[in-house]
C-alpha cells in the first residue's frame, strides 16, 4: 500500500497547503518478496527527514515543476539479494545529484552515506546484524534544494541471529528474580556441540529479598529453548555438602555435560564435612541427571581415588586457594576427558598418606567414569623404548575416536638422556591404550628443522590425523611452521611456514612470511583441512585466511579471504586488517566441520582508533560481518546497545556459530575527549548465528 507524508508547514492557506501537496507526496514502491517494505512515513521527530535527518530539502513551492524550484520527489524501489540492498529510481526532471540517506537501525536518525549520485542507483552492503529496521530515503537535488523519496524500510530480513541469553535476563528455574549477570558469555563459561546444543555457565543476580547470589548450569538448544541443568543451591547426590560455584563448562555431541563446582565449606555436617582440601568436584550432567565424576580431597571424605601407573592409587588436594585441580580438560565429544591438574596440586597415596608428584602426568576419566592416570613422566612406554620425560604447556587435544593428542620431551626408557635433536616429539594414544609416534624432533632438513615439540599446538582431526605448530630451529623470522601427518599416511608434511612461497589451487604464488596470533593461527575443520591466518610480505599481496585441504592424495590451498576483498556489512571505503596487534590475546580463529571459517581482525577506518571485528568467510568464497565494535546491535526491533568487545565465538554444525558479545547501554565508553575513561555501563550478550538461511546462500 502506498503512504503518504506531509512538509511539517503552517497552513495558512488552502492554496498554500495545495502547493506544498505538490512538491512534497512521498511513495514508496514495494518489493515483490516482501524483503523490504513500505514504511508509514510518520514524520520524524515532528517533521519530515530533511528537517530531522539534514538531508538539506529546500523544496519549494514548486518542487514538481522541472522548470523551476527543487525536483520531485525520487520514486524508490529497493531490492534484496546476498547481503545487498540496491536502490534505484527513475531520472527526476531538473535533479543534478541524488543523496543516499540512512537511519541503520530505526532509533539513530538519519545522516548521508555515501557521496553525492549521478547514477540513479544506490548498492548498500549491509551487515544484517545492524540494518533491521533501517530506513532509506533518496533526496533529489539541484541548486534550488533538495526533495526527499519516501521512506523505505527495511523491516522483515532474517538476520539469522537470534538471542540466547543477555545479562538481566530471567535465569529459569534458579530462584525467583534471579537473572543473568554480566559474566555470561566470557571465555570457558560456554561451549557448543555439533547438534547446536549450547551448555552456559550462568552466574545469576539474585533480585528477590533474600540478595543470594546463584550459580547455575544451563542448556539451550534451537529445540528446546533455555533450561536449567544445575543449580548451585542443591547438594550434591548422596551428600550433604552444597556447592558455592560452578567453574569451566563443556558438552559433547552426545549432549553430556561436564562442568567444574566448589563446596561450601561446612560445620557440623552429618555426612559430608567440606573443608578446604576437599571443596573442588568435577560433573558430568547426562540426559537432565547430574553425577559426581570426581573430587578432590581424601576418599575417607568423599574424594575420589584415582589409579595410578605404579603406586596405587592417590588422591589430589590444592596447596593455594584459586588453584583448580580439574580446569585444564580435553573432552573428545563422546563422553570422555583428559585433565592435567593444576600447577600447584598435591597428591597422596591412599595406602599411607605419602606424597605422590602431581605434576607430570595427564589423567583420563571415560564416558562409564572409569579413572586412570593415562601417562606419566618416566613410566609411560612409547614407541622406539622411550618415555615421556615432561609434558608441554600448550594444548594436548582428544577426539571422537576416544584418541588423545600430546606433545612431550623425551628420554630413554632407563632415563638416560637422549641427544638434543631428538628428545621431543609428538605422540597419538588410542583407544585401545597404544600408542603411535607422530613426529620426533630430529634437525636437518628431514624435519624442516622443527624442534621443541613438546611445545608445539597439536590438534587431532575427528578421523585421527594430527595438525601442529611448532618451532624450526633457524634463526629469523622462518623460525615458524605449521605441520600435519595426514598426508599419504606420511608421518611428517609440511602444510606451510615463514618465508614460504606457497603453490595454491589456482595456480598462482602466495608468499607466507608469518602466522597471525602466533600458535592460535589455525584451527581444524572436517577431516583433513585446516583454515589458518597469515602475514604476507610481498608488495601485490596481502595478508589472508587460507584454507589448507588433502584429498587423500594430494593437497591444495585455497585463498578464502584477503585484505581488500569485498565485505558483506562493512562500512563504504572501509577496509580490513588481519593482524592487529591488539587481539594476540583474543581467540582468533574457529574452523567449522562445514568448511566455514570465523575469525578476528579489525576495522581501518580509523587507524588511530581500530575497532575489532568478527566475520564469517565460507567456502563459497564470501565473507560477511557477524559483529564490530562501536556498532548499534539490534535484532527484531530490541536495541542491545553498542558492541564495546567480541568475548568468544564457536562454531557448531549446519554453518552455525554462537557469539557473546558485551555491550554498553549509552555508548560512552573508553578513553574520554578530558582523558578521563568511561568503562561499559551494560550487559554481555550469547546469540546463535545462522551463517546460512533460506535467502541466503550457503
Amino acid at each position: 500500500m502506498k503512504m503518504f507524508n506531509l512538509l511539517f508547514l503552517r497552513v495558512l492557506a488552502v492554496a498554500i497547503v495545495s502547493l506544498a501537496l505538490a512538491g512534497c507526496l512521498r511513495s514508496s514502491d514495494e518489493t515483490d518478496d516482501n524483503l523490504v517494505g513500505d514504511d508509514s512515513t510518520d514524520e520524524v521527530d515532528g517533521g519530515d527527514v530533511a528537517d530531522s535527518g539534514g538531508t538539506g530539502d529546500t523544496g519549494g513551492d514548486e518542487g514538481d515543476d522541472p522548470t523551476s524550484g527543487a525536483p520531485a520527489a525520487p520514486v524508490v524501489t529497493a531490492a534484496y539479494d546476498d547481503w545487498t540492498l540496491t536502490f534505484t529510481w527513475p531520472a527526476v526532471a531538473g535533479a543534478d545529484y541524488y543523496q543516499m540517506f540512512e537511519d541503520p537501525d530505526g532509533l539513530s536518525g538519519f545522516t548521508q552515506i555515501g557521496s553525492d549520485l549521478t547514477a540513479n542507483e544506490y548498492v548498500n552492503n549491509i551487515s544484517l546484524t545492524e540494518r533491521n529496521g533501517a530506513r532509506y530515503v533518496v533526496a533529489a537535488c539541484n541548486s534550488e534544494g533538495c526533495t526527499d523519496s519516501s521512506e523505505v524500510t527495511v523491516d522483515s530480513l532474517d538476520s539469522g541471529i537470534t538471542p540466547i541469553v543477555v545479562s538481566g535476563d530471567p535465569a529459569p528455574g534458579i530462584g525467583s528474580g534471579a537473572v543473568f549477570s554480566g559474566e555470561v558469555g566470557t571465555r570457558l563459561r560456554f561451549d557448543v556441540n555439533q547438534s547446536g546444543t549450547v551448555a552456559i555457565l550462568g552466574a545469576t543476580d539474585q533480585t528477590d529479598s533474600s540478595g543470594t547470589l546463584r550459580d547455575g548450569i544451563f542448556s539451550d538448544s534451537p529445540v528446546a529453548g533455555l533450561s536449567l541443568i544445575q543449580a548451585d543451591d542443591t547438594t550434591l547426590p548422596a551428600s550433604d555438602a552444597t556447592y558455592s560455584g560452578f567453574f569451566n563448562v563443556l558438552i559433547d555431541d552426545a549432549g553430556q555435560i561436564t562442568f567444574g563446582g566448589i563446596l561450601n565449606q561446612q560445620s557440623g555436617s552429618v555426612t559430608d564435612e567440606v573443608d578446604g582440601l576437599n571443596n573442588e568436584v568435577l560433573l558430568r550432567s547426562t540426559a537432565g541427571t547430574t553425577s559426581v565424576i570426581a573430587r578432590e580431597g581424601d576418599p575417607a571424605r568423599n574424594g575420589t581415588d584415582f589409579p595410578t601407573l605404579d603406586a596405587g592409587d592417590i588422591y589430589f588436594t590444592e596447596n593455594v586457594q584459586g588453584n583448580r585441580v580439574f580446569s585444564s580438560i580435553s573432552s573428545d565429544g563422546n563422553g570422555a576427558i583428559t585433565f592435567e591438574p593444576g600447577p600447584n596440586t598435591d597428591a597422596f597415596q591412599v595406602s599411607d598418606d605419602s606424597t605422590y608428584p602431581a605434576g607430570g602426568a595427564l589423567w583420563t576419566i571415560t564416558g562409564l567414569g572409569q579413572k586412570a592416570q593415562s601417562l606419566k613422566a618416566g613410566e609411560t612406554l612409547l614407541p622406539g623404548n622411550l618415555e615421556p620425560k615432561s609434558f608441554g604447556f600448550l594444548d594436548f587435544d582428544s577426539n571422537q575416536a576416544e584418541q588423545l593428542v600430546f606433545g612431550v620431551a623425551l628420554q630413554n626408557a632407563d632415563g638416560s638422556a637422549l641427544p638434543t635433536s631428538e628428545d621431543t616429539g609428538i605422540y597419538v594414544r588410542n583407544a585401545d591404550g597404544s600408542y603411535r609416534e607422530v613426529v620426533r624432533e630430529a634437525g636437518g632438513s628431514a624435519r624442516d628443522f622443527i624442534y621443541n615439540l613438546n611445545s608445539a599446538r597439536p590438534l587431532l582431526t575427528d578421523n585421527g590425523e594430527v595438525f601442529y605448530y611448532a618451532l624450526r630451529g633457524v634463526s629469523g623470522p622462518a623460525n615458524r611452521g605449521i605441520y600435519t601427518d595426514s598426508l599419504d599416511g606420511s608421518d611428517f608434511t609440511r602444510v606451510s611456514r615463514s618465508e614460504q612461497t606457497l603453490l595454491m589451487d589456482d595456480g598462482s604464488l602466495f608468499e607466507v612470511t608469518g602466522f597471525i596470533g602466533g600458535a592460535e593461527s589455525f584451527d581444524v575443520g572436517a577431516d583433513d583441512s585446516m583454515a589458518f591466518l597469515v602475514n604476507s610480505g610481498t608488495l601485490d599481496q596481502e595478508d589472508a585466511l587460507l584454507v589448507w585441504t588433502n584429498d587423500g592424495t594430494s593437497a591444495t590451498t585455497t585463498l578464502y579471504f584477503q585484505e581488500g576483498d569485498p565485505v558483506r556489512g562493512m562500512p563504504d571505503a572501509s577496509g580490513i586488517e588481519l593482524d592487529p596487534g591488539s587481539l594476540d590475546s583474543a581467540p582468533r580463529l574457529a574452523f567449522s566441520r562445514q568448511s566455514w571459517a570465523a575469525f578476528q581482525a579489525s576495522d581501518e577506518a580509523d587507524i588511530n582508533n581500530r575497532k575489532s571485528l568478527l566475520l564469517a568467510s565460507s567456502p563459497n568464497g564470501y565473507t560477511r560481518v557477524i559483529a564490530r565494535e562501536g556498532q548499534q546491535f539490534a535484532i527484531d526491533g530490541v536495541d542491545y546497545g553498542v558492541v564495546t568487545e567480541i568475548l568468544d565465538f564457536k562454531m557448531a554444525s549446519a554453518a552455525e556459530m554462537i557469539v557473546s558479545l558485551r555491550f554498553d547501554a549509552d555508548g560512552i565508553f573508553g578513553l574520554q575527549p578530558d582523558g578521563s575513561f568511561v568503562g561499559p555501563d551494560g550487559k554481555n550478550g550469547l546469540f546463535r548465528v545462522e551463517l546460512c538461511s533460506p535467502s541466503e546462500p550457503c
